[in-house]
């Protein structure tokens, strides 16, 4: 299908790319407004062909924002690469298998978690807040790598809001406090990102000319988004953790209500 970039879909196209960016940067659940935005934009695309093209330009994002991350705070090589590999690993699986399943059952599944998630986390105040390391030795990388497993299957399976899950994993799994676990949680994205998107280009599903304007907002959105966290620290990415996690219930409980009707 072809489309000529008017000004105005540009437009509409970055302001998505550095929505998503922005809100990936300070927790993840870029891809809930993003996935829904490029659908609205593009609608004669099969949803393969908006995964692909979201996630061209979330591999640059992510990566920016880690970066600036990576520079700031201090984090365990062993960790992240534990979770970085799996995450790459199960990704590759997940995005095979989400041409052939129906992925209803699994999003029922995701959104009772996301409830727990919610509860769990209003109703401790303190979660995420500081740093009560499960293991500072042998378990943690075996931990992150189990985590980095769960959450690359999801990444490629399904997609939107690994960031969420990622850094809730990393806060609860691991003892970390949500600014350490938010960086490690981009450095782990952005592998499981690679492992999709690989399988994604060689299946010709990536539609370019919106992928590059999306790499170039996203980018400058993650940018922005990274430097507000790390200035704000642990209390105000709990606070955009929490708002995304009641926005992921309503997008999840509004697919399965539509799937049902």
């Amino acid at each position: 299908m072809d489309f000529s970039f008017s000004p105005e879909l540009l437009f509409w196209v970055s302001l998505v790319g550095f929505s998503a960016g922005f809100l990936d940067a300070i927790v993840g659940g870029g891809g809930l407004i993003m996935t829904p935005a490029m659908m609205g934009l593009f609608p004669g695309f099969e949803i393969l062909k908006i995964m692909g093209t979201n996630r061209t330009s979330s591999i640059f994002g992510t990566s920016a924002a880690a970066w600036s991350y990576i520079r700031m705070v201090t984090i365990s090589p062993g960790v992240v690469l534990a979770s970085a590999v799996s995450a790459m690993i199960t990704a590759i699986i997940g995005v095979q298998l989400a041409a052939l399943l129906d992925p209803k059952v699994l999003s029922f599944v995701v959104l009772v978690f996301i409830v727990f998630i919610a509860i769990y986390s209003y109703f401790k105040p303190s979660f995420g807040l500081s740093e009560n390391a499960v293991s500072e030795t042998a378990e943690r990388p075996l931990n992150a790598a189990l985590v980095g497993a769960a959450c690359g299957f999801y990444n490629g399976f399904i997609g939107p809001g690994t960031g969420i899950i990622l850094v809730f994993a990393f806060v609860s799994v691991l003892g970390m406090n949500f600014l350490r676990a938010s960086a490690i949680s981009k450095v782990t994205n952005v592998s499981g990102d690679l492992g999709s998107w690989i399988i994604l280009v060689w299946k010709g599903l990536v539609f370019w000319p919106a992928a590059f304007p999306l790499i170039v907002s996203n980018v400058a959105g993650s940018y922005v988004g990274s430097r507000m966290a790390i200035l704000k620290g642990s209390r105000f990415i709990k606070t955009i953790f929490f708002v995304v996690v009641l926005l992921m219930i309503v997008n999840l409980l509004y697919k399965l209500l539509c799937s049902t009707t």
